[in-house]
């Protein structure tokens, strides 16, 4: 008993039938798994990546931001802290009720100017009273932040006096306690506990991180350099401190890590510094669950989504294969009759894909093996007769008559001319484009030009001439004006359709082809004359003028005025004169323009090297010239490059001569200043008179050599000789004083202890003891 199998007779009958839906289906079994798999091992990573880059971006410009707030708190602190009215309350040792009072406002009301302060008091160690921006004056013994007061006085903490984390009391409020961040400004530091204190409170200071995720469930901390709690939403222990610490020890960056005795967790982590005193960890920490619970059930949700699309399109690729394959059939079926195959089996494959391949095989080889003759016999061919036709002439007439027979070329014998489309700025064009885009490039511009100058002329051919050019041989039928007019338009469809910019030259007709190639070494020769027309020029050999041909060589007069103007380090005017003589250089023809211009700038490098202690770089010599000449290609863009060349060895040669002046400038300010220390009217005024300036420019130049003003200098100087004063008698302090021109004794009080950190009479006391002087 034989069994049978429709779906094997239907694979051996139609066997590409069954491949096709064997291929499909293996495919979109592949795709799905792969995707699949890929979607189910690595969605939750992804995530987790993007999470925590996006959240460490946050972390960054939140801590970026606390730490400019912080920094703006503390630079506030400072400078409150230099109010002269709070600096003098807080170093006197008695005041009025009214001085109270004043003081008290202005504490109020630097802690109204910024929501984030919580309170600001003035600490008088002299009369051993807090002023407090809230409860006013009070004892120091009752205060109720007894806790900086024992910091202050213990010297093993009052060298931090910025940036302090703790817990602040509430006055009003027995037992409670707020989270700050103190500022200390000492006035007398080591003489007493006099002191500005300005307290930020820390839950203020951390809204923006508090804002910076909509992540409910987590944990922020911010830790400082001494490993101190600066601020945490949960309280923390030493250990939990020092754990998070130890993951954070880097600039920023996340990871997933398990902490102890918690599960799984996201930590991000930042670093920010304080003005360089203190660098704050950003710590967040985010359970991992929380952030992937929602994915879980995607995922399972994705495995019934795929199956059924499987089933799906299983069912899809059955009806597609089916469509696929009738036009194939069909396909085979005319091919076989236009080919007079008899029947699969006789010497063909069985299989239908096969057999089309092999019949479109054997065509695409015979429709290639003709186009290679077609194109190798009459384009290239005809290219390669033009180009050295052009470019070695070894042809006689004869000869050249009967290659235009061969390679079926349309042109007169007599009465032609070369006209020759060359590229500009060429350095560029060969950086660029590589050889085989510029090939492709000047066969576009040979077609361009072809169909542009067709319509006018009825014979011309386009040569490739390789480099930078194409040449076109021409008969001219048309007026001189007309046909230069059709030229431009020809140059002008170039640089619209293919960006980029010719010159144009056309040569004189000849009357017969075996001077052809003479022809075209002439009209090569004229489109240099771009050196002195510009970029983007149509020459014409009809329309040149004579010239007398010589090298042009500036006038005596203009190189006397020349060699003054560098003299002078005017540029301006030596300018000038070189733009005049490269005016008259346009008049010559290429080769004397080029050789004048290469003159000049050697006459120019010579006058400015008599001028010059140092010999001039090597951008002045002959070679950099022509290089440039080579680079740039027109006078036109060789002017700005010579104008550079000039101002900028004028400006040396200024500079050089104004340093050498002004070196003994500042020895004579400084003489004149020690002659003058007693004089109480010694200011910038007297100097300028005494060294004839100006006071604006005597400020400014010795601002400029010496980094300083004259002011500070004359009361360095003069404070200078006081302390000697000081050291050396025990005369009054006054006498002294008015002896190096000090007219107001509270004004030199207030330079002497900026300057020094103490009184005159501190100072003497302390440094004439020891013999030791305070610098």
């Amino acid at each position: 008993m034989k069994f049978r199998f429709p779906l094997l007779k239907s694979f051996r009958k139609h066997p590409t039938y069954m491949r096709i839906i064997f291929y499909f289906v293996s495919a979109n079994v592949l795709v799905l798994a792969i995707s699949f798999l890929v979607l189910y091992s690595q969605s939750s990573r992804t995530l987790v990546e993007e999470i925590g880059e996006h959240s460490e971006s946050l972390l960054v410009n939140g801590a970026r931001n606390t730490a400019r707030l912080m920094e703006w708190s503390l630079d506030f602190a400072f400078s409150s802290s230099n109010d002269s009215e709070l600096k003098v309350y807080a170093l006197s040792d008695h005041f009025s009720d009214y001085e109270t009072y004043e003081v008290w406002n202005r504490l109020l009301g630097i802690k109204m100017s910024n929501p984030s302060i919580d309170s600001v008091y003035l600490i008088n160690d002299y009369t051993d009273t807090v002023i407090d921006s809230r409860l006013g004056l009070n004892e120091a013994s009752g205060f109720y932040d007894q806790d900086i007061l024992n910091r202050l006085r213990d010297p093993a903490q009052s060298d931090q006096t910025v940036l302090i984390p703790r817990k602040l009391p509430e006055p009003l409020s027995e037992g409670a306690f707020k989270d700050v961040i103190t500022i200390v400004r000492l006035y007398e530091k080591g003489s007493s506990i006099s002191a500005f204190v300005l307290n930020v409170d820390t839950r203020e200071l951390m809204t923006l991180l508090q804002n910076n995720s909509q992540y409910q469930d987590r944990i922020i901390m911010v830790l400082n350099d001494h490993n101190e709690r600066v601020y945490s939403s949960i309280p923390l222990d030493g250990d939990q401190i020092q754990e998070y610490r130890d993951r954070a020890d880097g600039m920023s960056g996340w990871e997933i890590y398990k902490p102890r005795d918690q599960e799984n967790q996201l930590i991000v982590y930042s670093n920010a510094s304080i003005k360089g005193i203190q660098n704050w960890s950003f710590i967040e920490s985010i359970p991992r669950d929380l952030i992937l619970k929602k994915i879980d059930v995607l995922r399972n949700l994705s495995i019934l989504l795929f199956s059924g699309l499987f089933l799906a399109s299983l069912a899809v690729t059955v009806l597609i294969s089916k469509r696929v394959y009738s036009p194939i059939q069909d396909l085979v079926s005319n091919v076989m009759r236009q080919h007079q195959a008899e029947t699969f089996g006789h010497g063909r494959s069985a299989d239908e894909l096969d057999y089309l391949s092999s019949v479109f095989t054997a065509q695409q080889e015979q429709i290639i093996e003709l186009t290679d003759h077609w194109r190798h016999s009459k384009i290239l061919g005809r290219e390669r007769f033009l180009r050295e036709l052009l470019g070695t002439g070894a042809l006689s007439r004869e000869e050249i008559k009967g290659q235009f027979e061969e390679w079926a070329i349309e042109l007169p014998e007599e009465n032609v001319s070369i006209v020759i489309f060359r590229i500009d700025y060429f350095p560029e064009f060969i950086d660029t484009y590589p050889e085989k885009d510029r090939r492709l490039l000047r066969f576009a511009m040979g077609n361009i030009v072809h169909e542009s100058l067709r319509m006018a002329e009825h014979h011309l051919q386009t040569v490739d001439m390789g480099h930078d050019h194409i040449a076109v041989i021409i008969s001219v039928n048309s007026q001189a004006e007309d046909f230069i007019a059709n030229l431009k338009v020809a140059q002008q469809l170039v640089q619209q359709y293919l960006s980029i910019g010719t010159t144009v030259a056309w040569g004189e007709i000849q009357r017969c082809l075996s001077d052809i190639h003479e022809a075209y070494l002439e009209t090569y020769e004229l489109t240099q004359e771009r050196f002195r027309f510009g970029h983007g020029a149509v020459i014409a050999k009809t329309g040149l003028e004579g010239n007398s041909g010589e090298v042009y060589h500036l006038p005596i007069d203009k190189e006397r005025q020349l060699a003054q103007a560098i003299h002078k380090t005017n540029a301006p005017a030596a300018l000038e004169i070189i733009h005049q003589a490269v005016d008259a250089l346009r008049l010559l023809p290429y080769f004397e323009c080029k050789m004048s211009l290469i003159t000049l700038f050697m006459d120019m490098r010579r006058l400015i090297q008599d001028q010059s202690a140092k010999p001039l770089p090597s951008s002045f010599g002959l070679t950099s010239v022509e290089n440039q000449i080579i680079q740039l290609e027109t006078l036109d863009n060789l002017v700005p490059w010579i104008d550079h060349m000039l101002t900028k060895a004028l400006d040396d040669l200024a500079a050089a001569r104004s340093q050498s002046k002004n070196a003994g400038f500042v020895e004579d300010v400084e003489r004149i200043i020690a002659s003058q220390l007693s004089n109480p009217n010694l200011s910038s005024k007297m100097l300028a008179d005494e060294l004839g300036l100006s006071v604006n420019y005597l400020r400014s130049l010795y601002k400029s050599e010496t980094n300083r003003s004259i002011t500070d200098t004359i009361s360095q100087k003069r404070l200078e000789c006081i302390c000697r004063e000081l050291l050396a008698s025990d005369s009054p302090i006054e006498p002294i004083i008015s002896a190096y021109g000090f007219s107001s004794l509270n004004t030199f009080y207030t330079v002497f202890k900026k300057v020094y950190g103490v009184t005159p009479a501190q100072y003497r006391k302390i440094y004439k003891k020891d013999g030791n002087k305070l610098t």
